[in-house]
């Protein structure tokens, strides 16, 4: 865990936020603690990790991190805004491979997505945090982050194909990509039918059919 800088300021310091016109108001408080932060992130990815969603709690992330639950609760609204910016704090990301071609392209990116996929066997995590997202706004819009940051590399694979003639310009590629990553997750968390290269590469064969992406 790296260190951070803290300056100390009475736990008496107040700041003045306008509020309509010519209105303030006092507000007191003082800054977050990023080590503080460090610690409860990297405590709930831990217990992630060790357990899925399930294994996460509030009083476990704040025993683990030697924290309040109260300083927990200041910082994140709830347990699934703290499980998603902890999982954001994941750099892993998926890289966008530059092999030439669409085809290589996205089987190169799809065999590192199941290799990942294989390496986490926790399958609770998505189902809570969508079933969260469904009656939380903030989770919502926090989930739809996330899964677009995720996403970010396949988009540059696929915008590649447009500039080098391989997909026509006016195709969506947001539904492109829901097309490719789709069929993934339905197996992995509804049906539970094999997830492997062969089934990618039927997938392939359908979404890349020249009468569905190429230019006329």
């Amino acid at each position: 865990m790296s260190a951070a800088t803290v300056t100390t300021v009475p736990a008496t310091v107040r700041a003045t936020v306008p509020v309509g016109e010519g209105a303030t108001v006092a507000r007191r408080g003082r800054p977050r603690d990023a080590r503080c932060d460090e610690a409860i992130l990297h405590a709930t990815l831990e217990m992630l990790n060790e357990g899925g969603a399930g294994s996460v709690s509030i009083d476990g992330v704040a025993a683990r991190a030697g924290v309040g639950k109260a300083t927990i609760y200041r910082r994140w609204s709830s347990k699934e805004a703290l499980l998603l910016e902890a999982m954001g704090t994941d750099t892993r990301a998926l890289e966008s491979p530059d092999l030439g071609s669409l085809r290589a392209d996205l089987e190169a990116y799809f065999w590192a997505l199941l290799d990942r996929l294989k390496a986490n066997p926790n399958t609770d995590l998505l189902p809570h945090l969508i079933e969260a997202a469904c009656y939380d706004a903030e989770v919502r819009n926090s989930l739809d982050e996330y899964v677009s940051s995720r996403q970010k590399p396949l988009r540059v694979i696929l915008r590649r194909a447009q500039q080098r003639g391989e997909m026509a310009a006016n195709v969506d590629l947001k539904v492109i990509v829901d097309v490719l990553v789709g069929p993934l997750f339905y197996r992995r968390l509804l049906t539970g039918d094999r997830l492997d290269r062969a089934y990618v590469n039927k997938l392939l064969d359908i979404v890349l059919s020249p009468a569905l992406l190429l230019v006329p």
